[in-house]
């Protein structure tokens, strides 16, 4: 996971530099937070130092869409709220590559919960580069998600392609069987044969209707394929679940959330404290573990730590590696203020089993 996947090359991810915050004015009087002032620049920009206690700007109303922008206006608007700017041309960098709406989810936590809802400064001494750390930490953690997916997807496709056809005896066009499916076979045919019409001929040179199973599965992405596996028979299912040693109902759950998680991943959404209405069943069997309920946090069934607990397994089974779940815990270790609470994850997590880098599991 090296190289600077964030996208911005800039002071934020190269020098540790000292934060400074004035809690008192002029003549020694200490300022609340929500006492209107005018921003202090004057020399300290000069020297590349805002300091930025301030004037809350006028909130416009939540459901009004605001005028548009121009980044240098973001960062002024930014420091009228309190927040820090130690390197006006590095947030320029920042806000002319990233939008301030995407930065918008990376801030929030950092925004000061008054009782008055016109009054949304930042908490005292939130820097900018502490919000850029979130959001590089939120990037790599998707890139590293997008690559497990790439496994388990292509060994998903595998797996239900080759229990239908072969184990299960269903032939090349099993797909085309609707008895092998449930009430959206017609639905998912229809959706399938319009995306093997605009994409197929990428793939193969056979004709719809006799295109055989392991090939047209090629056209399908990765949440059309979990919805023909949530779709397929629960003797099939079941087939399919041994492979990764789980049950058929906890694999047809697992992958709906999983969809979910990998379009955030895939379209770049925050994800690293999201939290995920659609969530899945908790497995009692999990390949050899005898106890794997304790690798989850039941208290927090929402968070993104149960879903990398079933990655991280998926992976190993896939993969027959552990580099997954190593990358991992490097990630966690290389941002130490991340707020794992936030995630799930529990204190003590990195003593479970399913964390051990030394066993194979």
């Amino acid at each position: 996971m090296g190289g600077d996947s964030c996208g911005v090359n800039s002071p934020f991810g190269i020098a540790h530099l000292t934060t400074i915050f004035l809690t008192r004015a002029i003549q020694g009087n200490t300022i609340p937070i929500a006492t209107p002032l005018t921003p202090l620049i004057g020399t300290a920009h000069q020297r590349g130092l805002f300091f930025a206690f301030s004037r809350m700007s006028t909130p416009l109303n939540p459901g009004t869409p605001g005028p548009p922008t121009s980044p240098g206006e973001q960062i002024a608007r930014l420091m009228s709220r309190g927040i820090l700017i130690q390197d006006y041309d590095a947030a320029l960098l920042l806000l002319s590559n990233v939008s301030f709406y995407r930065l918008r989810g990376y801030l929030e936590p950092f925004v000061h919960q008054t009782t008055d809802a016109e009054l949304r400064p930042f908490q005292i001494g939130t820097s900018i580069e502490a919000v850029v750390e979130r959001y590089k930490f939120d990037t790599r953690l998707r890139v590293m998600l997008l690559e497990a997916f790439s496994h388990i997807e292509i060994s998903l496709r595998t797996q239900w392609t080759h229990c239908l056809a072969y184990v299960h005896g269903g032939g090349e066009l099993s797909h085309l069987n609707p008895d092998l499916f449930g009430s959206q076979h017609g639905e998912n045919l229809t959706s399938l044969k319009d995306d093997h019409e605009k994409r197929g001929k990428h793939f193969h040179h056979y004709d719809f209707d006799n295109c055989p199973i392991w090939a047209i599965s090629e056209v399908m992405s990765f949440g059309q394929l979990s919805r023909w596996y949530r779709s397929t028979i629960p003797s099939v299912r079941q087939l399919v679940a041994e492979h990764y040693q789980l049950d058929q109902r906890v694999l047809r759950s697992l992958l709906r959330h999983l969809e979910i998680v990998r379009n955030f991943c895939a379209h770049h959404g925050l994800l690293w404290d999201r939290e995920f209405i659609t969530k899945f069943s908790l497995p009692r069997r999990m390949g050899s573990f005898p106890n794997p309920r304790k690798f989850f946090n039941e208290a927090e069934t929402g968070k993104l730590y149960n879903s990398l607990v079933m990655v991280a397994y998926l992976a190993r089974v896939i993969t027959g590696n552990l580099d997954w779940t190593h990358d991992l815990i490097a990630l966690m270790e290389r941002y130490p203020n991340i707020p794992q609470d936030r995630m799930g994850f529990a204190i003590g997590w990195r003593d479970l089993e399913i964390w051990q880098t030394g066993s194979s599991g």
